[in-house]
């Protein structure tokens, strides 16, 4: 008996060879309609693109960092407590927006670190999965750079420093972690601010992949960099292809003028003096105030340092500056290296920082709306225009929770071309971690092909075969089901943020907007 199938709305223009699935229709013909970049992602959360989770239970939940795993699941850290008890916390967030129960049983983990007070301000995935948490613990006065590594199932890692936590005094006062990378060979850098004499200075410490500190990095694993003669804020960390550590903040007297600053060390520990000849680089966009908060390293070498600056309004606004590999402002982008704009009617707090592959660049921050605070993102041009392609003149505005303080603490790319924001919503005593989901698009759809698995052919019973059952509109695992790839197939699994992913190559190369 022949069974009569009524064709999906999308394989309308599509003709179908029973016998092989000959695909004989346009590729075009399979993308559904785009929402445009910049709009939240709907499939994200409950259907509105945003999350709001409590993590621990009647008191402040502040998100202060995120990374997002190979296999597209979001990690948020933080610190939950009071203002008189807090501790490390980390959540960790499916793909669609849940809570990932795997993690811990319900996705929650909360850790007290030494003693007094700790704050998570960084978070990094080792190539295991594991991850590291940094930040700092401790009573005022006598605060220090403090770890913990967790297994991917949630569980503290015991193998690592002392039951799983390694603490270390780097300066003579109160040192605070604020950033992390980790190198290639497993290394790992935490980056942040600590004393030195009657200042604040920039500095480094390097541990080994047990929690021990790297004695190859300045002789016992930590360096103290003075970039002015004022205070030094080290706010950002990134690790360059060929192994030298840049550090970004800024530097100066506060009551009177702070700048831009970044410091380049080589793999040793020493300062880079092919860098502006000292190692270090310090920058001013405004009259005032400018404030480094995030660094991104480009394909080219040149470094996207962004954060916020001061107006001659008084209003801060978000802010940028391009550096390139030796130092020097880059002039081809924003006419002098330097950039300031303004996306709301009161303060743009620049936060974070993001190159997507197809070399824009998103900025997200804090933005004020009246009485409140909202999540705000920009996009640019690699030139550092505004993007007009990007919602509505290169920006947007979200409120997350209702007349409240919804404040960004950090925002990554996804493997699928999304753009993802963390941060704290809602009023004090009772803020909790929230997530928001933009569409990024499709970075110009540049090596969209039919051969879909990259073997370097077009098959009937490979690309043919998973393009009509798009069409016909099946999702997820059930387009590859049966198939059987070859053995130098580059894509041959169907979900996730890895390059064989081939749901990420139909977005992110194709054009397509898929479940």
């Amino acid at each position: 008996m022949r069974t009569s199938i009524k064709p999906h709305p999308l394989s309308r223009r599509i003709a179908i060879v029973t016998r092989g699935f000959v695909v004989l229709g346009l590729w075009a013909s399979v993308t559904t309609t785009h929402a445009a970049p910049g709009s939240l992602d709907l499939t994200f959360g409950s259907g509105n693109g945003k999350v709001i989770q409590p993590i621990s239970t009647n008191a402040d939940d502040n998100a202060h960092a995120m990374v997002i795993q190979p296999d597209g699941k979001i990690v948020v850290v933080g610190a939950c407590g009071t203002t008189t008890s807090r501790d490390f916390c980390v959540a960790r967030f499916e793909p669609s927006g849940a809570l990932d129960d795997t993690f811990s049983g319900d996705g929650k983990v909360i850790t007290q670190v030494g003693t007094g007070n700790s704050d998570a301000y960084a978070v990094a995935i080792q190539a295991d999965g594991k991850i590291v948490v940094a930040g700092q613990c401790g009573n005022v006065g006598t605060r220090d750079f403090c770890l913990v590594r967790y297994n991917p199932n949630g569980t503290v890692n015991a193998n690592f420093g002392d039951n799983g936590q390694v603490i270390t005094a780097v300066g003579s006062g109160d040192d605070a972690a604020e950033s992390m990378a980790i190198q290639s060979d497993g290394k790992i850098v935490v980056a942040g601010t600590c004393r030195l004499g009657s200042n604040d200075a920039f500095c480094v410490a390097r541990y080994n992949p047990d929690g021990s500190l790297d004695d190859t990095f300045s002789s016992n694993g930590t360096v103290l960099t003075s970039v002015t003669a004022d205070d030094d804020v080290g706010r950002a960390v990134a690790i360059q292809s060929d192994g030298k550590i840049v550090v970004a903040g800024y530097c100066g007297d506060t009551s009177v003028s702070v700048a831009y600053c970044a410091a380049r060390y080589l793999s040793n520990g020493d300062l880079d003096d092919s860098f502006d000849f000292d190692g270090k680089v310090t920058a001013s966009i405004g009259n005032f105030l400018d404030v480094a908060s995030a660094i991104a390293l480009q394909a080219d070498g040149k470094m996207l340092i962004a954060g916020t600056t001061t107006l001659t309004t008084g209003d801060p606004a978000f802010s940028a500056i391009r550096v390139n590999p030796f130092g020097s402002l880059d002039t081809s982008f924003s006419a002098n290296g330097r950039l300031s704009f303004s996306i709301g009617a009161g303060d743009d707090l620049g936060k974070s920082v993001a190159i997507q592959p197809d070399g824009k660049v998103v900025i997200a921050g804090t933005c004020a709306v009246a009485s409140s605070f909202d999540f705000c993102v920009a996009r640019l041009n690699s030139d550092g225009t505004l993007d007009n392609t990007f919602s509505v003149n290169g920006s947007t505005i979200t409120p997350i929770s209702a007349n409240a303080e919804d404040r960004v603490a950090g925002m990554a790319l996804d493997g699928d071309g999304n753009i993802v924001v963390s941060g704290s919503c809602g009023a004090a005593p009772n803020r909790d971690f929230c997530v928001a989901r933009y569409e990024g698009g499709p970075y110009g759809a540049r090596n969209c092909s039919l051969d879909i698995d990259g073997d370097g052919q077009v098959t009937a019973n490979v690309d043919s075969l998973i393009h009509a059952r798009i069409a016909l509109g099946l999702t997820g695992n059930a387009v590859i089901g049966g198939i059987m790839f070859p053995a130098n197939a580059k894509r041959n699994v169907w979900g996730g943020s890895s390059d064989n992913s081939i749901r990420k190559y139909l977005i992110t190369q194709c054009g397509m907007t898929l479940p």
